[in-house]
C-alpha cells in the first residue's frame, strides 16, 4: 500500500482491506531526506510511524533527497519495488482519483519490476469521498493548506461536516 498518512490512502486502504481484494504486506511512504517527513503532506516520521503501529502492518519508507531527480527517484522505486517482489508481492495500491499523468506514470514505473498498480478510489467524485470518509467514523486534522485558497484558520481542523460547510 503506497501510504501518504492522508485521508485518500486511508480510505483506499480501507476498501481493500473490507473487500478483501488483497492482504496488504507493507505499507510504503516516501520520506523527506532533509526533514525526515512525509514528501506529501509533511507529516512527522514519529506520526507515520504511529498510524502503522496502529494498523499493524510494517512500514517501508524510502528517502528523497532534496534536490532527487526523476531518474533517481525512479531508481530508488525501482530498488523497493524490486525488494517487495523478491517477497512475492506484485500488487500496490494508491489512493490517487484524478491525476491521470500519475496514473500512467506510477503504472509505468512498476510494469517492468511485474508489479500491478491499483487505483480503488480512481475517478470517485470528490464529494462522495469525503462524505463516506467522514460518515464512516474516520478522523483527520488538516495540516497543510494552500494559502491560495484557504485562510491559516483551516489549518489543525478535523476534516468533519463543519469544515466542509465552511
Amino acid at each position: 500500500m503506497n501510504w501518504s498518512g492522508g485521508k485518500d490512502s486511508s480510505l483506499a486502504l480501507y476498501h481493500v482491506l473490507k473487500n478483501k481484494t488483497f492482504s496488504i504486506d507493507y505499507l510504503l511512504t516516501n520520506l523527506s531526506a532533509e526533514h525526515n517527513r512525509i514528501s506529501m503532506h509533511g507529516v512527522r516520521y514519529e506520526l507515520l510511524k504511529l498510524q502503522a503501529e496502529s494498523l499493524n502492518i510494517p512500514l517501508e519508507t524510502m528517502q528523497i533527497p532534496k534536490d532527487a531527480s526523476m531518474a533517481d527517484y525512479g531508481k530508488q522505486v525501482t530498488k523497493k519495488m524490486t525488494f517487495f517482489t523478491g517477497k512475492g508481492i506484485n500488487n500496490c495500491v494508491f489512493g490517487d482519483i484524478f491525476l491521470e499523468d500519475l496514473k500512467v506514470y506510477r503504472e509505468k514505473q512498476l510494469k517492468p519490476v511485474g508489479i500491478k498498480a491499483h487505483f480503488p478510489l480512481w475517478k470517485r467524485p470528490t464529494t462522495d469521498i469525503i462524505k463516506e470518509f467522514i460518515d464512516l467514523g474516520f478522523k483527520a486534522k488538516v495540516v497543510s493548506i494552500n494559502a491560495k485558497l484557504l485562510d491559516k484558520s483551516f489549518a489543525g481542523r478535523e476534516l468533519d461536516q463543519s469544515f466542509i460547510n465552511d
